[in-house]
């Protein structure tokens, strides 16, 4: 099911992290995530997105399938968007990233040695 979404290319420019949750959403649940017109991209555009979280979603202690996780980094300033999935006994974040130059799907626990933290789950609205 989510095979079809690892390796589509990051562009900060044209398809960031929150373009790519978006794409997601609509592809797999019908849902339109509206990003807000004319927003920036990539680290900068983050703040955006993050400050507006409450528009699109609620705080959530349980996530499940496909909610939004907010995402801190260790080095770089800014912050990251994906989506979380249980898939073989386990949290995942799918997310698009321009470390890997493309959309992958990481293990939570693994999140850490990516250099980066959760900072919430959050279910849509």
């Amino acid at each position: 099911m989510l095979d079809r979404f690892v390796g589509l290319i990051y562009d900060e420019d044209r398809f960031d992290c929150a373009d790519f949750v978006a794409h997601v959403r609509r592809e797999l649940y019908g849902h339109e995530v509206r990003l807000p017109n004319g927003r920036e991209r990539g680290d900068r555009g983050y703040a955006v997105v993050a400050g507006r979280v409450e528009q699109y979603a609620t705080p959530t202690e349980t996530p499940a399938d496909g909610d939004l996780v907010l995402m801190g980094r260790k080095v770089r300033k800014g912050g990251h968007v994906g989506l979380y999935f249980h898939l073989d006994h386990e949290g995942y974040v799918l997310h698009s990233n321009e470390t890997d130059g493309c959309s992958v799907l990481h293990r939570v626990r693994d999140l850490p040695d990516f250099g980066t933290t959760i900072k919430g789950y959050y279910e849509w609205a």
